[in-house]
C-alpha cells in the first residue's frame, strides 16, 4: 500500500469516483475491490484507478451519458452539494426520488408504444381478412 491510499466510506468513494453506491455494493459481493466493514459500515481503499481497474467502464455511473440521459439534469450528488450543508442521505434520496420519475416517465412511454403497436397490429389483421376474401372473391369468378 502506498502513503496515498486510504479507506473512504462507501458514499464517499461513490462521490469522488462518480460511481454508483449499487455498482459498489456488486464489486465488493464479488470480491473485486480493496475493503472493510468496521462495525456495519463499508470502507473502499482509495488505491489509484490502475490497481483496480477503472469501475465505471465496467458498468454505468452517476457520469455516463446513459445515466445523464435518463434523468433530471437538476439533481446532481457532488461534493459541493455536499459541502453546502447537504447530507449524502439527503441528495441520494433527491437522485433516487428523480430517477424513480424518470423510469416511470419511460415506462409510461413503453406502455403507451406497445398499446399503439397492438392496435396497428389489428388493424393490419383486418386488412388481411380483407385481402384474402377479396382474393378468393376474385378466384371464384375465374
Amino acid at each position: 500500500m502506498t502513503t496515498t491510499d486510504s479507506w473512504l466510506p462507501l458514499a464517499e468513494y461513490s462521490i469522488k469516483h462518480q460511481i454508483s453506491i449499487s455498482t459498489l455494493r456488486r464489486r465488493i459481493k464479488s470480491d473485486e475491490l480493496n475493503y472493510r466493514l468496521d462495525d456495519g459500515k463499508y470502507f473502499i481503499l482509495d488505491e489509484s484507478p490502475q490497481r483496480h481497474g477503472r469501475l465505471e467502464d465496467i458498468r454505468p455511473s452517476l457520469k455516463s451519458e446513459s445515466f445523464k440521459q435518463a434523468g433530471p439534469e437538476k439533481t446532481t450528488l457532488t461534493p459541493a452539494s455536499v459541502e453546502a450543508g447537504e447530507s449524502v442521505i439527503t441528495a441520494a434520496n433527491r437522485l433516487l426520488a428523480d430517477l424513480k420519475k424518470a423510469y416511470s416517465q419511460i415506462l409510461q412511454e413503453k406502455e403507451e408504444q406497445i398499446l399503439h403497436l397492438r392496435e396497428e397490429v389489428v388493424d393490419l389483421k383486418t386488412l388481411v381478412k380483407i385481402l384474402e376474401t377479396e382474393n378468393a372473391r376474385l378466384h371464384e369468378r375465374s
